[in-house]
């Protein structure tokens, strides 16, 4: 069953008090898992380099569609993912505890660059149904692949 935006950041609230297993250091696992996804790469750094360039967008952190897997600190050894929720705010693993994953807001200055996030619809494994959810759909229009 392919999984809805509401279902991703579902799981990812109830990873919060009831997390499935420990998340140290296991960002890209869990934004590929709450998408019910395997994983295709050994962490985040590698994982954003496979984005085809026409599937990367950059806006600001309050332009980014729910559920969207985002990436920052692409200047240290593994990067970093994180899965875009609702009202400025994203799902992410130790942020405020480690081995765990907690809500944080998605303007931090660590994973922006000059307030702009890159974020993706795209996996290894098809693209993210991010506009079939009303509320994205409502509020971003999809963006204009580049070529």
């Amino acid at each position: 069953m392919r999984r809805k935006v509401q279902d991703v950041l579902d799981w990812c609230d109830r990873q919060i008090d009831h997390p499935s297993q420990g998340w140290d250091h296991l960002c890209m696992s869990m934004a590929r898992q709450a998408w019910g996804q395997p994983a295709s790469a050994p962490s985040a750094r590698p994982a954003c380099g496979r984005v085809p360039s026409k599937h990367r967008h950059y806006t600001t952190p309050d332009k980014v569609p729910a559920g969207a897997i985002c990436f920052g600190l692409l200047s240290t050894t593994f990067g970093h993912a994180w899965i875009a929720g609702r009202d400025g705010v994203g799902f992410t693993v130790d942020y405020r505890r480690r081995n765990n994953i907690d809500r944080a807001p998605m303007n931090l200055p660590a994973w922006t660059r000059d307030n702009e996030v890159w974020w993706t619809d795209w996996s290894p494994f098809g693209m993210l149904p991010l506009w079939d959810d009303p509320r994205n759909a409502a509020k971003f229009p999809p963006p204009k692949c580049r070529r």
